[in-house]
């Protein structure tokens, strides 16, 4: 189906529209491209139940129940890093993230999916997250806001 694969070793496909997508919307920047593919690559789902990179150490006593979180997989993340800095080092005009840089954009992509904002997903009761999340009376407010500035008269 035109998958395009990441790295050789590396079981990690997208698809070519993918790919363009990520590229295109990126304007050269890692942490961009690293969003994207992110998205393509991993399910929501398996964003939202992970730890992300299980880097941070959580106390066992919290008391926390429900299905343990598991570190994304390791495979696709290594795949990821990886191409990532191949991609930046093959095309010097793209900005290289950090290290650190890269661990963030994997950290606030499992937390936007557990706060059901990654892009174009469902929440389970069949209404997309766009209705919901508005509050109610908050473009009110914006409108009214731009009428007092006293520009309008």
């Amino acid at each position: 189906q035109g998958s395009k694969q990441l790295l050789n070793n590396y079981p990690v496909y997208i698809t070519s529209k993918q790919w363009d997508e990520a590229v295109n919307s990126s304007k050269k920047d890692g942490r961009r491209l690293l969003r994207y593919l992110i998205r393509f690559v991993f399910t929501t789902d398996e964003l939202k139940y992970s730890c992300g990179l299980g880097k941070r150490k959580r106390s066992v006593q919290s008391g926390e129940t429900g299905p343990e979180r598991r570190p994304l997989d390791p495979v696709k993340v290594t795949c990821l890093r990886e191409f990532i800095r191949m991609h930046c080092t093959s095309n010097p005009d793209w900005w290289m993230p950090s290290e650190e840089q890269i661990n963030k954009v994997f950290s606030d992509a499992v937390g936007h999916a557990r706060q059901g904002r990654a892009v174009g997903t469902f929440l389970h009761n069949g209404t997309s997250y766009y209705e919901g999340t508005e509050h109610p009376g908050a473009q009110d407010e914006v409108f009214n806001r731009g009428m007092q500035d006293g520009s309008g008269d």
